[in-house]
């Protein structure tokens, strides 16, 4: 039996401040790294012993559609969200626990053209369910993200080029008495632009897959467990810089 509609939990609205001041942190340890990029070599981005750092998800266009299953009854909600500086804005007033949260990312070519690499996210976010006629709950709490992944670059000219890549994505929430966490398949195919020597911008389609995922609800003196799965489809942009070792 599938039915559509809200969902006990998952609703929740980024604190602002905070997903500005990540972005604007690694947009600074960026412009700081593009600096001292200058010093290394000049080869062409994605060959051996490149060190890539990366902001990603930095703004887009995403679709959600999670589902919580209760005593065999399932309940979907599905979104569709802008992201600014990882402060998502969806259309129809509402929001999900997205994938797309603020994170860095590490990745290094070990040999030309072949990356492997881990991004790590981290959203303050706000949760509000009802608990009854006119009435809600609310809390607050933390999200971490972590992402490891393989890839394979190939530049059709010094400017231009692509960057396929797949791993997986692993998450977790913690707000008051609420818990979940969930893992996804992730494959991500962005066409990479060089702006300047040792720094490139990004973007293209994503997908999170929802593999398998609970979460614990309390329900007045207990908790529930119920099972949870996430899938995210969306168009999103980074900036990196990539060092020659």
């Amino acid at each position: 039996m599938r039915q559509l509609g809200t969902p006990k939990v998952l609703w929740y609205g980024s604190d602002m401040k905070r997903s500005l001041q990540c972005a604007l942190g690694a947009a600074a340890v960026l412009a700081s790294s593009s600096a001292s990029a200058q010093t290394y070599g000049s080869a062409g981005f994605g060959t051996k012993h490149q060190l890539v750092i990366s902001a990603e998800r930095l703004f887009g266009f995403y679709h959600d559609s999670a589902s919580v299953t209760t005593n065999n009854v399932e309940t979907t909600v599905k979104t569709d969200s802008f992201s600014l500086l990882s402060s998502p804005v969806a259309l129809s007033g509402q929001s999900i626990w997205s994938y797309s949260s603020p994170r860095m990312a590490g990745d290094f070519f070990i040999v030309d053209h072949f990356s492997v690499g881990a991004s790590l996210g981290y959203s303050h976010i706000s949760l509000s369910r009802p608990v009854g006629p006119n009435m809600s709950f609310s809390t607050s709490g933390d999200s971490w993200l972590f992402a490891p992944r393989v890839g394979y670059s190939y530049m059709f000219s010094d400017l231009i080029g692509i960057w396929p890549r797949a791993g997986f994505t692993y998450r977790t929430l913690s707000a008051g008495n609420l818990s979940a966490h969930d893992l996804a398949l992730t494959l991500e195919v962005p066409f990479v632009f060089t702006v300047i020597p040792h720094v490139v911008f990004w973007g293209g389609p994503t997908l999170d897959l929802g593999l398998s995922g609970s979460q614990d609800t309390p329900v007045g003196a207990f908790t529930q467990t119920q099972d949870f799965n996430a899938t995210e489809v969306g168009i999103q942009t980074a900036l990196a810089v990539y060092f020659d070792l």
